[in-house]
């Protein structure tokens, strides 16, 4: 290693040893600190995760969307037999099933405890159907398709279960601009807070600082156990808010796994993916260094004047 690489390693190694040294000597207030940042932080983690999860199941139910195509009631066998054989040449369905007005009226029958009214009927009065998956399920292929599907000869209706779903989405979509939102407001928080407690410490150590400056010390030599400082608030304050998450999607499934067991649905919040935290921790580390480069290159700007 060169003079100047040794001599840069050194200043380096030698503020972070005083800074660590400085965490140890005030460790509840580090600690406090640290967790201050961790809950601010773990707000919009802990959003992120929900919105993930409503996401994910949304994708899930995607997969589950169909079209209905409900038949006239006069058609013939041989009709039938020909919307099938349409129906698997189209590309754009992935498959589908065919419930005829026998099949569905049992099912009726099954499902309601009072068949007083069925019995009474002379005739079947519902309708064969076709139930189909699309291949695509943007708006655009579903509106193509369902135009498409009532051309067939011995359609009576297509109904695309989708608007729900539709509003699904544009729930997930604004859930995740308030999540933007909150999350820039809470950064705004994070570097107003980091900022103030670097600047507390300037004021606590400006003696030191004055005594560094007459002995000829640059301005790079005061800011960098200050940045280190900021850095490390934010990092172990991102590591506090990656345990806050992960505990609170802990509690939370606990308690929602019950409730989606009565629904015979396994909904759970996703706990946070290794990229998800390292971004988190990253994030963190980097506000903490901005906030505290801003603060320590504002104090030592008054200093000079």
């Amino acid at each position: 290693m060169s003079a100047w690489g040794y001599s840069w390693f050194s200043q380096h190694k030698q503020a972070l040893e005083l800074v660590l040294r400085r965490f140890k000597s005030n460790r509840l207030n580090t600690l406090l600190i640290c967790l201050a940042i961790g809950v601010t932080l773990a707000l919009p983690s802990i959003l992120y995760a929900v919105l993930d999860s409503v996401n994910g199941l949304a994708n899930n139910v995607k997969t589950e969307s169909q079209v209905s195509i409900f038949l006239a009631t006069n058609n013939s066998e041989d009709t039938i037999a020909s919307i099938k054989a349409a129906l698997e040449k189209n590309e754009a369905i992935k498959n589908f099933k065919f419930v005829s007005k026998q099949d569905a009226l049992a099912k009726l029958q099954a499902a309601d405890a009072n068949n007083e009214v069925l019995d009474s009927l002379e005739n079947n009065p519902l309708p064969d159907a076709f139930f189909v998956e699309p291949n695509k399920l943007d708006a655009d292929s579903i509106t193509s398709l369902q135009a498409e599907l009532r051309q067939l000869e011995g359609v009576d209706e297509v109904v695309v279960d989708g608007a729900w779903l539709k509003r699904l989405n544009y729930l997930v979509q604004l859930g995740k601009e308030a999540m933007l939102i909150i999350t820039s407001l809470l950064a705004f928080a994070l570097v107003a807070v980091i900022g103030n407690t670097i600047r507390m410490q300037i004021l606590t150590q400006q003696a030191e600082i004055e005594l560094s400056r007459l002995i000829g010390a640059t301005k790079s030599f005061i800011r960098r156990p200050f940045l280190y400082a900021g850095g490390l608030y934010g990092l172990i304050g991102g590591l506090f808010a990656l345990l806050i998450t992960v505990v609170v999607i802990y509690l939370f499934n606990l308690s929602i796994a019950p409730i989606a067991a009565e629904y015979e649905s396994n909904f759970l919040l996703n706990t946070p993916s290794a990229s998800t935290c390292v971004t988190i921790c990253l994030l963190s580390f980097l506000l903490g260094l901005l906030s505290a480069y801003f603060a320590v290159s504002k104090s030592l700007l008054h200093a000079t004047k």
